[in-house]
């Protein structure tokens, strides 16, 4: 049951994933009202939003998109906490609220609600625990905008917001949906491009001992290991230990345990307590992970260590990769061999 609570909740992050299957040519751009002063990616974006919330959420559970909306208002763009029935919510805590609150109990009562045709068959128990349902969907889609792959301007954003509710959108769905598969796979990747280029660019100027390869990969050789055990095949099967982080410094995965997300260190930690609060290395070959990887782990030794600044060639390229990493991003890596286990 928690998996539909989730799902309700991933619909922007599914939303921005899809846009990669889609291309446009050429320019485009819808009519927006002279002076209007928005942001148009920003205001489709919270249209599409709208409509999720409209006709999934809302009718789903009998909340009240107004009362959602302005928790949203509150806390997009933010880490602030909000408070609500005794209760307080923070980036950190809002999945695991949201657990307690979308249970088995209250998914039964949802089920019975559905096959009462009389519409009388309550979902929540009381007045109180709709008003910290509402709150709990506006503060987690509020803070998950920040993982959106382009800045959100929050006044276009939730002036979106507010005009589908009134019946009254600056722009059709088909438009939006238009605007923002353009957007995704023609603006955004140019514009990842040409950051990332110039970071890339940055570090080589200001990173003392950093070095280039012909495919463009730069690196820095911390401690170079035993280089008489070293991976030389891309069929080469390596034990290591990383984190990897974009270009802006965020951690998208790590399987050292000081690096690794909150929300993954809370999931080890409630699921296997075992390892909780340990590193936890893992094993591949070589001709299974990005380009950059597989050339980079070549150049140290058991034991070795190794800073890695890829380009998105060497990378997810123009696809991009889960909510973290955009099209056309460069990546940072810092990486530990462990050991060489087979050759």
């Amino acid at each position: 049951m928690k998996r539909i609570f989730r799902t309700l909740l991933m619909a922007v992050a599914l939303f921005f994933a899809g846009q990669t299957t889609a291309s446009a040519a050429g320019e485009l751009a819808l009519p927006v009202p002279n002076n209007a002063g928005i942001d148009t990616v920003s205001y489709v974006t919270g249209l599409q939003l709208s409509n999720n919330i409209k006709n999934s959420i809302v009718p789903y559970f009998k909340l009240d998109y107004k009362t959602i909306v302005s928790v949203i208002d509150k806390l997009v763009g933010t880490d602030k906490k909000i408070k609500i029935e005794g209760i307080v919510i923070t980036p950190d805590n809002v999945k695991e609220v949201g657990e307690k609150i979308f249970n088995e109990e209250l998914f039964k009562r949802v089920s019975a609600a559905a096959s009462d045709t009389t519409g009388k068959t309550p979902i929540f128990r009381d007045v109180k625990e709709q008003k910290i349902a509402e709150t709990v969907f506006g503060a987690d889609i509020a803070y998950g905008m920040a993982n959106a792959p382009y800045p959100i301007d929050k006044k276009s954003f939730m002036k979106a917001l507010v005009d589908n509710n009134n019946g009254k959108p600056l722009f059709t769905e088909s438009e939006s949906m238009e605007y923002i598969q353009h957007y995704y796979t023609n603006v955004l990747p140019k514009k990842n491009l040409e950051a990332s280029n110039e970071w890339l660019a940055k570090n080589a100027k200001k990173v003392k001992g950093i070095k280039t390869t012909a495919s463009g990969l730069m690196y820095k050789i911390v401690a170079p290991g035993d280089m008489n055990v070293k991976p030389m095949k891309d069929s080469d099967k390596v034990k290591v230990l990383y984190t990897g982080r974009t270009r802006k410094g965020k951690v998208f995965d790590s399987n050292r345990w000081a690096d690794m997300p909150a929300d993954r260190q809370k999931m080890i930690s409630q699921y296997s307590p075992e390892k909780a609060g340990k590193d936890s290395p893992i094993e591949f070959a070589l001709n299974q992970v990005i380009k950059g990887w597989t050339e980079g782990m070549k150049l140290i030794g058991k034991g070795g260590k190794i800073v890695l600044w890829i380009p998105a060639s060497l990378a997810y390229g123009e696809k991009g990769a889960g909510d973290n990493i955009g099209p056309n991003e460069a990546l940072y890596f810092d990486i530990e061999l462990l050991d060489v286990t087979s050759k």
